[in-house]
């Protein structure tokens, strides 16, 4: 049963938008299904008005497909349309874009320019291994037509502006350390990792040699900050900013998809599932579910529903994924933990927690 779509009593403070279940690539792994919907605009409208509508000053949009850039003039008018109702409605409104880079053109670049739109290149790192896992229908590598658009992406947007999201398969979870170096040498000093699930088998050693990867990454990113030089992993810094591994945040506020048709879920993996229809938890051009339209987040058993791992446990295929992602948040509590444990005595680890918290983290 669905009611009114009016989330006021929540706080989301990011909703991701698939503008486009199409893509211009056929990579074997990727789990989107590719039905070729668009976005319309009053789905994308509703969709802002949702995130801007509930409680909270600061508000993260987050563009994703398919290829969001195959509906680029949706994004040219959600963009616009949010900036102008966040400006008058005094919200703080951030907006991300993840892309595999390969149709960037200059148009793309001047307006993400124009509306400090953070930009997010979905990357699997060296060329070998971005080419065996990251093609076009055809086959064919995209390593370097995405290399091929790096460097007008850093001429024309500032540094700050640009990260990269690292897949992380079992047959290259061993390499992550050098495929980081990798990126690193491309540019980029803002980095996520991206586990990919339902693929190949993580097995144990697979992922053992995960833990391992990113336990020197880890040892990286800390030489990093007493180097100068400083390298920023995305959940670090979420955590340092947000506390978002160590609090307990209810879905609605960090994990709310919306899919074209305006179908809305707590993940997008879930939202391509054979039985989505059981973790579906509303449409916003319809309204939500009545389970979820009067619950609010708080320790309080009468308003809140503690609903986000009864919600999660129903999906609970890939188990060796789930694991090496549980294990992937505790490295970075820990991570962030000690960054801000010895930036209370140390100039250099101060000067690298000051500007995260001063970023907008993305």
């Amino acid at each position: 049963m669905l009611s009114t779509l009016s989330l006021a009593n929540k706080y989301i403070y990011k909703t991701k938008l698939t503008v486009t279940t199409s893509c211009n690539l056929g990579c074997d792994y990727c789990f989107v299904k590719k039905t070729n919907e668009m976005m319309a605009e009053s789905t994308a409208k509703k969709a802002v008005d949702l995130l801007l509508g509930s409680r909270g000053e600061h508000k993260l949009l987050s563009i994703y497909g398919g290829e969001p850039l195959l509906n680029f003039e949706l994004i040219r008018t959600v963009i616009i349309y949010a900036t102008a109702k966040a400006r008058a409605m005094n919200k703080r409104l951030t907006a991300n874009l993840c892309t595999n880079a390969v149709l960037i053109e200059r148009r793309h670049l001047d307006f993400f320019r124009k509306y400090n739109i953070k930009l997010i290149i979905s990357l699997a790192g060296s060329k070998y291994t971005h080419d065996k896992f990251r093609h076009t229908g055809l086959g064919g590598g995209t390593y370097d037509l995405v290399k091929a658009k790096l460097s007008g992406i850093f001429e024309n947007l500032p540094r700050e502006n640009i990260g990269a999201s690292l897949c992380v398969f079992p047959a290259t979870a061993h390499r992550l350390r050098r495929e980081l170096k990798h990126l690193l040498q491309l540019g980029f000093n803002h980095v996520n990792f991206e586990i990919i699930r339902e693929y190949q088998n993580w097995s144990e050693a697979r992922i053992r040699g995960a833990v391992l990867g990113l336990k020197d990454i880890i040892s990286r990113v800390l030489a990093s900050i007493v180097k100068g030089k400083h390298i920023f992993i995305n959940p670090v810094c979420w955590e340092i900013k947000y506390a978002n591994i160590s609090r307990s945040l209810c879905p609605f506020n960090y994990s709310l998809e919306v899919y074209p048709s305006g179908e809305m879920a707590f993940s997008p993996f879930l939202l391509n599932t054979q039985d989505k229809d059981r973790f579906i938890i509303g449409n916003v051009n319809r309204g939500v579910t009545s389970e979820f339209s009067g619950c609010r987040y708080g320790r309080a058993k009468k308003t809140c529903q503690n609903c986000k791992s009864a919600y999660f446990r129903a999906y609970d295929s890939d188990t060796g994924a789930n694991k090496l992602h549980i294990i992937y948040c505790l490295l970075m509590l820990e991570a962030a933990r000690k960054i801000s444990a010895r930036s209370r005595r140390n100039a250099l680890f101060q000067d690298y927690v000051h500007k995260i918290e001063n970023a907008i983290c993305f």
